[in-house]
């Protein structure tokens, strides 16, 4: 007699089989994912979340082990929900609680692989302060104990703490009302960056604190870290104007973000004593909309330029608000200003022709990224006289150091064609394929005087979006082709170039 056994179908109807049937499938080939080279599954796992890699550690052995290597924890990132556990509350419900034994066990396992912390905006701020007092006790006590382990926080290079100061409307978030952090959240953090003493990279996001506060927060930051770090992002740390002259003390800093209402002219004299190539001047939607705030005088930048001629000045502008005051510039008093890149992301303010021509006149010699990000949510006209076509052309004309240049208004083939043959160093252009009208306007060629052999040129090749494309892939010595409105709106900016 066979042997057999009794299984279940999709219907859960019982079936007897024979076990003989089963070995005729020996010889069946399977896939060789549990032969994955270490290296790749190092880089599967990071792109997953903790319960995604614990399911998948399930797999296989080889899972199994991958699950414990370096380079999956390198980055750890905190959430609302990040090693919780339910709890029901019968005021409140159901909340999500820190688990400290699960957060205990996550870093006495893997807590010594991390080489960047991230924290997101959270609600729970419980969940947020008793984490970051955990990852400072297991680095102050470095494994000195039963219960600790050596390595927690010595290898973090990369902190970035951002703060959910506009939480009060979360599900609206076009009405903003304010709140800055303080008090023991305050405490627990300043207590993280102290134990973190090999920091390169420290983010620091909408703190939103008192000047009375800012002026202590980066004591302990300059005693470890003076000579360490090199980038530091301090985007609205006060709400009002306050001058944050810790900036000055790193000597090998080489990347600052910092907002305008944090900038001082004794700020800016030092940096010009660092080594400081890249200054990010960035105002997003949080940042004070003061018309008093103002950048530091002329004097203060021609100090800087003598000591630092190689520093590069970008101004950035991140908002959803049409009234919001987009950049605080005094263009005669701030011309002398070594303006790299500026970087429009806004998509309800409609930019005026003579702003564009009045940045190309002051910063002319230096500028070399000019960008209007995000999808228009404004009406535009097809008639050339209110578009920025002749603006464009004649920005380019102005600024011969022009590398990247980034369109969301409605413009024509034609001027496409023009802007680079115009622009001779331009390498990187970025048009909305949508708004492209396939036209080559008379007014166009009567200002800028067209030869009858460049307007015949331009007047053949703005017929179409495939031949406009040919000829600009020609210029600029690879294929380039117009965006859709998805590649658009994500489309990276390169600045540091």
């Amino acid at each position: 007699m066979n042997k057999g056994c009794w299984k279940f179908d999709e219907e859960d109807k019982a079936l007897y089989i024979d076990l003989e049937e089963e070995d005729a499938e020996e010889g069946k080939t399977y896939s060789s994912w549990d032969q994955t080279p270490d290296i790749l599954l190092e880089e599967i796992f990071s792109y997953l979340t903790i319960r995604e890699r614990y399911y998948a550690s399930l797999v296989c052995r080889a899972w199994y082990r991958a699950f414990k290597l370096r380079n999956v924890w390198s980055t750890f990132t905190l959430e609302d929900t990040t090693l919780t556990r339910g709890k029901f509350n019968y005021y409140s419900g159901w909340q999500y609680v820190l688990d400290h034994m699960r957060t205990s066990t996550c870093l006495n396992k893997v807590g010594r692989n991390f080489r960047t912390l991230i924290f997101e905006p959270m609600l729970n701020f419980y969940n947020l302060y008793e984490f970051m007092n955990m990852i400072s006790w297991y680095a102050e006590r470095q494994g000195s104990d039963n219960t600790s382990v050596a390595g927690v926080g010595t290898y973090i290079r990369r902190l970035k703490f951002t703060f959910p100061c506009n939480m009060a409307n979360r599900d609206f978030p076009d009405r903003i009302r304010l709140f800055g952090t303080g008090g023991k959240l305050l405490e627990a953090l300043k207590r993280l960056m102290r134990n973190l003493q090999n920091l390169r990279c420290l983010e620091l996001i909408d703190l939103m604190l008192d000047n009375k506060e800012a002026l202590h927060l980066m004591d302990d930051i300059c005693t470890n870290c003076t000579q360490t770090l090199s980038k530091l992002v301090l985007i609205n740390t006060t709400r009002y104007n306050c001058p944050l002259l810790h900036v000055g003390v790193f000597v090998n800093l080489n990347v600052l973000v910092i907002s305008p209402q944090n900038l001082h002219e004794d700020i800016i004299e030092l940096i010009g004593y660092t080594k400081l190539q890249h200054l990010h001047i960035l105002q997003n939607r949080y940042s004070a909309k003061d018309t008093t705030i103002r950048l530091p005088k002329r004097s203060s930048w021609v100090k800087m330029r003598a000591h630092n001629p190689h520093l590069k000045v970008h101004f950035e502008v991140e908002s959803h608000n049409s009234t919001d005051i987009l950049l605080p510039i005094d263009l005669l008093e701030h011309s002398a200003i070594p303006c790299h890149s500026i970087i429009l992301d806004n998509s309800k303010i409609q930019i005026s022709p003579s702003t564009i021509l009045t940045h190309g006149a002051f910063f002319d010699s230096t500028i070399r990224v000019y960008a209007f990000k995000g999808i228009t949510k404004y009406y535009m006209n097809r008639s050339f006289a209110t578009r920025l076509d002749e603006a464009l052309v004649q920005f380019c004309k102005m600024c011969p150091q022009l590398h990247t240049l980034m369109i969301r208004d409605k413009i024509s083939t034609a001027t496409i064609l023009e802007i680079v043959s115009t622009a001779k160093r331009l390498r990187c252009l970025y048009v909305r394929r949508n708004v492209v009208l396939k036209r080559c306007d008379r007014n166009l060629s009567r200002i800028l005087d067209w030869s009858p052999e460049h307007h015949e040129w331009v007047k053949v090749n703005s017929r179409s979006y495939e031949n406009t494309e040919r000829e600009v892939s020609k210029i600029l010595r690879y294929r380039w082709h117009m965006l859709s409105e998805r590649e658009f709106k994500d489309q990276a900016i390169n600045m540091h170039i």
